[in-house]
């Protein structure tokens, strides 16, 4: 049975990029500037949030970012791992809201910020951003590690959900123009 040169060309072409996954590139400039209905989103969640009698809210960001380098003052791959280990953290603040009195305001940052790490993740495997975290890097790394591991999961919660809008623009955003 003969196989269409179109359908045939199509396969190895599958096969070349699903075999290679390093050949794909990393193209992070569609982070650039961010889709007005992402960033509305984004606000409107943290915005609800700010509204909850029991947030304690601007403590525990303060806990979190007690130690924090200005993005864009770090090398490429710095400001890549940086990004995606905040990115992580808030994937996994969002996904577990979905019993939350918030959880309507969820799935469009959630989905959101689940795309935007699985393009990090492709990006950590780049020749461009493989190195190891820096000596700079180091101290906020740990920080944010050990904030995770001290704070009570609300903490954490609220420190995320009132840090979104920075992540975005000054994380996302500066890595992504630094491209």
């Amino acid at each position: 049975m003969a196989i269409p040169i179109r359908l045939a060309a199509m396969m190895v072409l599958l096969v070349t990029v699903t075999a290679h996954p390093h050949r794909r590139h990393c193209h992070m400039s569609r982070y650039r500037s961010l889709s007005p209905s992402d960033i509305r989103a984004v606000r409107l969640l943290h915005n609800e949030h700010e509204k909850s009698p029991f947030s304690d809210g601007i403590k525990c960001q303060k806990k979190m970012f007690r130690h924090k380098p200005s993005v864009c003052d770090l090398k490429a791959s710095d400001k890549q791992i940086l990004t995606l280990e905040r990115v992580t953290l808030a994937v996994d603040v969002l996904t577990n809201m979905t019993e939350s009195p918030l959880s309507e305001f969820v799935s469009q940052p959630l989905e959101f910020f689940l795309s935007l790490e699985d393009d990090l993740k492709h990006c950590r495997k780049s020749p461009l951003y493989s190195d190891s975290p820096s000596q700079k890097l180091m101290p906020w790394l740990n920080h944010l590690k050990h904030f995770r591991e001290r704070v009570s999961s609300q903490c954490v919660k609220d420190a995320v959900l009132l840090s979104l809008i920075q992540l975005l623009i000054e994380d996302v955003m500066c890595w992504a123009n630094k491209e």
